[in-house]
């Protein structure tokens, strides 16, 4: 009897492992959104954590008026993994200001924003409606998270460059990065697990696309 629940025991927890390990376009989705949804966004520009407080808000159509825009949509400012991707972000802006490309970023929290800003060299806003997280939002539950491979290879990666970072505040809700120029998406990135991130080979052929 004992010997049976220990091997269903350990049947369950493999399935729960697996279940976590699949792709989370299956499991979460990944519906793209569309352009006319996030430019509808209310942003606040944030200076600091507390600037958010009496920004105007703008919608997010001002991003991109004018001038090709890529949008990083943060996962968590305190994460060291959204870090290493800020920076990695940060260090084609030479490229990115070469080929007339705006960059920012949005978080949906407003904890952690102060010491993520040293790694990111865009403007960045609150997203008040979490719009460049949706249209339906990718929430990775915590157990999950921790069971991925991923998550463990990624930090591994991160720590390996010397990122680091904390676990106050909510990292549960994905982002993503996205290409906008004038009335079209032309590219987009999103977060699929915890580090998931872009590489910048995949922006530069994302650039060349406006070229």
């Amino acid at each position: 009897m004992l010997g049976m629940f220990g091997w269903s025991a350990a049947a369950a927890v493999t399935g729960v492992a697996i279940y976590a390990n699949l792709p989370t376009r299956m499991t979460l989705g990944a519906i793209l959104p569309t352009l006319s949804y996030l430019a509808d966004a209310p942003l606040k520009k944030m200076d600091n954590e507390q600037s958010v407080l009496t920004a105007t808000p703008i919608k997010a159509s001002e991003l991109w008026k004018g001038q090709p825009t890529l949008v990083m949509a943060v996962r968590r400012p305190g994460c060291l993994l959204c870090r290493e991707e800020a920076a990695a972000l940060s260090a084609l802006k030479p490229e990115l200001d070469k080929a007339g490309i705006r960059l920012c970023g949005v978080v949906h929290e407003t904890r952690g924003v102060d010491k993520f800003k040293p790694y990111f060299q865009g403007d960045l806003y609150y997203d008040v409606e979490r719009r460049f997280y949706g249209p339906n939002e990718r929430w990775m539950p915590v157990w999950m998270g921790f069971l991925r491979l991923g998550t463990y290879l990624n930090v591994y990666r991160a720590k390996q460059k010397g990122f680091e970072g904390n676990l106050k505040g909510e990292g549960r809700l994905l982002g993503g990065v996205y290409l906008i120029n004038n009335d079209k998406i032309v590219w987009e990135h999103l977060e699929s697990e915890w580090g998931d991130t872009t590489t910048p080979d995949e922006v530069r052929e994302a650039v060349r696309k406006l070229q």
